[in-house]
């Protein structure tokens, strides 16, 4: 890491005002201080003299939620091998299922939301802001497995544009960017958001997992749709293959639902 610090150090000149890439310097900004502590720091007034940024309080966040990924990608897994009929539920293929999952949602959340940010700062002349680190890890959280890429990315950039940009970035938006998502792909799309194919992620992925066949009996109903739909009579709450879901197994997250969302205990 000191030879990189050594690499921004010397580049940093370039980047500062009269240097060759000046226009480029919020970009360069953004990188040296999410890799490193700020090197500057206030000096007068009634703030504290130190060099924790936001970006700082931000990573604690995203520290903060990595209990409910981590715990997404074995339900992820856990819920395709269930469904497609394994006898079998290996602990590392499952976590490598959901991971190969929710790795393409995650890249494309940052690809989307921080191309825009990178682009406002400079247009801007600021520094680009870090309240989408979390952003960008919560919409993926928030959304069935089976939402398609191209559904994440429109949503997430007319979230960052109408919700954040236009107000003036982090800290002036009036609504939750990542709850905004949601929103927006719940009304505009609501056939992927909803029913019971959404939340079971029914294809093999790089060998991984299986076909679940939802025509042979299988039902992706969340326990909340159950309870929605539910006719009457004494309320059971079942899995994806018709066994009874113990009060434990929903406290765990071992049911259907959006990624990250399913586990109290997380």
């Amino acid at each position: 890491m000191s030879l990189i610090k050594k690499y921004l150090d010397r580049a940093r000149p370039h980047f500062q005002p009269g240097g060759r890439f000046q226009a480029l310097h919020s970009v360069f900004d953004g990188v040296d201080t999410f890799l490193y502590t700020p090197r500057d720091t206030s000096r007068s007034g009634v703030h504290i003299h130190d060099a924790l940024d936001s970006k700082r309080v931000m990573i604690i966040v995203v520290v903060a939620l990595l209990p409910c990924l981590l715990f997404g990608m074995y339900n992820c897994g856990y819920q395709n091998y269930l469904g497609s009929g394994h006898a079998d539920f290996p602990f590392w293929e499952l976590m490598a299922y959901g991971f190969l999952a929710i790795l393409p949602k995650i890249v494309v959340t940052y690809l989307v939301g921080l191309g825009i940010e990178f682009v406002v700062a400079q247009w801007r002349h600021e520094e680009i802001q870090e309240g989408f680190l979390v952003t960008g890890i919560l919409i993926p959280l928030i959304c069935p497995i089976e939402t398609p890429l191209w559904m994440m990315a429109v949503a997430t950039a007319f979230s960052v544009i109408f919700v954040k940009e236009v107000f003036g970035g982090t800290g002036y938006n009036i609504f939750n960017v990542a709850l905004v998502t949601r929103a927006f792909l719940f009304f505009s799309y609501p056939a992927s958001m909803s029913g019971d194919r959404a939340f079971i992620s029914a294809r093999p992925i790089c060998g991984l997992g299986g076909t679940v066949n939802f025509a042979d009996g299988i039902s992706g109903a969340t326990p909340l749709g159950q309870v929605a739909t539910h006719a009457g009579g004494p309320l059971e709450i079942h899995n994806i293959v018709g066994d009874p879901v113990s009060n434990w197994d929903a406290f765990l997250g071992l049911i259907p639902g959006s990624f990250g969302e399913t586990s109290t205990l997380c």
